[in-house]
């Protein structure tokens, strides 16, 4: 399965360049002995108030990334930082050979890209930045949706919009994407009565309703030999408006010149960055913070251009009190440990002209740290992920095989298995979801919430998978009011507005019920088994039986799972639900070299 001997543990290292290569180790005892270490770092949860003699305890703050387990170095902190990589565990990579014939298609699966999938509108990837809305089809503030609306009603007084028609022939490369609605985009005839009429006004020029602005035009003078048309607020020098093309109303950094130019039109352009950044002072921990930001810069300035986007960078996320490495500092210096320093990966860095195309790599990357995180402590160091909201690689599963080939990470199917031999594996309790109760065969959520009340006595939620040929869901409810209403935040809602007639209705399947405090933690394992479940190309394994199509195989339609919740026990778990609900051994580990 694997290129390791009992003389190098360590398989496939990420191929960065100019990496140091650590000393082989396959233990939490050897990762200790291969690193110098200095000082003591204080990391108990609880510490005695004044001397020795008194016994009253005080509770240490609680810590989202800084959580212990026994496989940490909890004592030390380390002078030097291993690499992350892959050593050898008892039974973690080393498998006997599968049962399943090869004819069948199963053993040795590995990720399906999907690549006739891509562009499928039900399955998409979460849109972060969601920037095409915010840098492009709105104006810079209310005044210029305003602003803009007060010339489309200008100049179409007469026909009151109803017979109106418009073209995007004056519209240019540069050119924010097409506004649909009450207001289609000014054509230069439009433009032109608009500023006919403007003129005509007089020097005061016409009020903008609803704001204290109005548009006049300026008369040449001693700095101009030109007259331009301007916005003039209460109290305020006038504000040139752009004219570049008929449909842009922009005032933000317009300059002054015969035909004024926005910010957009003078040769800015929207960028988007992909960085990587970890923590230069914890030796201990290899901590991953993967960031997107997007930017403004002028086309051909590639100085500019990377100083914009780290200025995105610090401003959007690094230097935010309310984000992750901020947080991340806090609990640093609250555990008396040396003070965060966020580095930047710089070979790590991508530019994007497109956020789809960003999003795409951005979810892969994000995944395969997710991945990562399931191998400890089958590594030589933890990772702490600053990413709590892992975003799904919908669409993107071959950006995520290429950024998995970079660590060597591999997951595939070892095995299928019978049913027979799938009930007949005790799993041990750690490594399955402590259900309260199991649901039983066909039903419901209300139902089985209801039963589950009446029997436990206690608040519960129930774990469940929305199901079809088509499309596999896993989620946790409260009450059977799931999926009813919601947006294009609710990937269920979606598919349901936007499936092809030939899809038959999804069903609900509920799977177990456990203690409502602990709902998303266990949703979080459900989710990324369905997620690999998708991955590996398997059938629908849920419900079979309610559907007659018996050739499709689900796609995972999740897109986000919250990490936070992953820790060294949970691909026991996962692994646990693949073998029982989807009867497979599914490998996850070292990619063999000959691969």
């Amino acid at each position: 399965m694997s290129n390791y001997s009992n003389d190098d543990d360590f398989v496939n290292p990420p191929s960065f360049p100019n990496t140091q290569k650590p000393a082989p180790s396959s233990s939490s005892s050897k990762r200790k002995a291969a690193t110098p270490t200095s000082s003591k770092a204080e990391t108990s949860t609880k510490r005695k108030k004044g001397d020795d003699n008194d016994t009253e305890e005080e509770e240490l703050p609680s810590f989202k990334f800084l959580t212990l387990d026994s496989d940490d170095d909890d004592d030390e902190e380390l002078l030097s930082k291993q690499e992350w990589r892959m050593v050898e565990g008892r039974t973690r990579y080393m498998r006997d050979p599968p049962t399943s014939p090869p004819e069948r298609g199963y053993a040795n699966r590995k990720i399906d890209p999907r690549e006739d999938k891509r562009d499928i509108v039900w399955w998409q990837i979460t849109k972060a930045l969601n920037t095409n809305k915010k840098m492009s089809d709105k104006s810079d503030d209310e005044g210029d949706n305003k602003l803009r609306e007060f010339f489309c009603k200008l100049a179409r007084e007469v026909d009151e919009m109803g017979s109106q028609t418009s073209t995007t022939s004056d519209l240019t490369p540069n050119t924010p994407p097409i506004i649909t609605g009450k207001y289609p985009p000014l054509t230069a005839a439009e433009r032109f009565i608009a500023e006919t009429k403007i003129r005509q006004a007089g020097e005061k020029g016409l009020e903008v309703p609803g704001t204290m602005s109005r548009v006049a035009f300026s008369p040449p003078n001693n700095n101009r030999e030109y007259e331009l048309v301007v916005i003039v607020a209460p109290n305020t020098k006038y504000t040139y408006i752009c004219s570049v093309i008929p449909n842009c109303v922009k005032t933000r950094s317009t300059t002054v010149e015969p035909i004024p130019k926005c910010y957009l039109h003078k040769g800015e352009q929207i960028g988007f960055v992909l960085a990587q950044f970890t923590d230069g002072a914890n030796k201990k921990n290899d901590v991953v913070l993967h960031v997107i930001a997007s930017f403004t810069y002028i086309y051909g300035d590639d100085e500019g251009k990377s100083h914009n986007a780290t200025r995105a960078i610090m401003l959007q996320h690094i230097n935010k009190p309310t984000l992750a490495f901020k947080l991340y500092s806090k609990e640093r210096e609250a555990a008396k440990a040396p003070a965060a320093q966020a580095v930047e990966l710089e070979e790590r860095r991508l530019y994007f002209d497109d956020e789809d195309e960003l999003m795409k790599v951005y979810a892969a990357r994000q995944t395969t740290t997710l991945f990562q995180l399931l191998l400890w402590p089958d590594t030589t160091i933890k990772i702490i992920s600053l990413n709590s909201h892992i975003n799904l690689p919908n669409g993107a599963y071959k950006e995520l095989l290429e950024e998995m080939d970079l660590y060597g990470v591999e997951l595939k199917i070892h095995d299928k298995l019978s049913l027979a031999a799938a009930t007949a594996i005790n799993l041990e309790e750690d490594a399955k979801i402590p259900f309260l109760l199991h649901a039983e065969e066909g039903e419901n959520i209300g139902a089985f919430l209801t039963r589950g009340r009446k029997e436990r006595k206690e608040k519960v939620a129930a774990l469940y998978f929305a199901s079809n040929p088509y499309i596999i869901y896993a989620g946790q409810a409260l009450s059977r009011s799931v999926h009813r209403q919601g947006g294009t935040a609710d990937p269920i809602v979606v598919y349901k507005n936007k499936k092809p007639s030939t899809h038959p209705d999804h069903k609900l399947v509920p799977v177990g019920l456990v203690l409502e405090e602990e709902r998303y933690k266990w949703e979080c394992h459900l989710q990324i088994s369905a997620l690999i479940a998708s991955l590996l190309r398997l059938k629908n394994c849920i419900n079979p039986g309610d559907f007659s199509s018996d050739n499709s195989h689900p796609l995972c339609i999740n897109r986000q799972i919250n990490a936070s919740f992953v820790d060294k026990k949970s691909w026991k778990i996962v692994h646990g639900i693949l073998i029982k609900k989807f009867l497979v051994d599914v490998y996850l580990g070292p990619k063999a070299s000959d691969e």
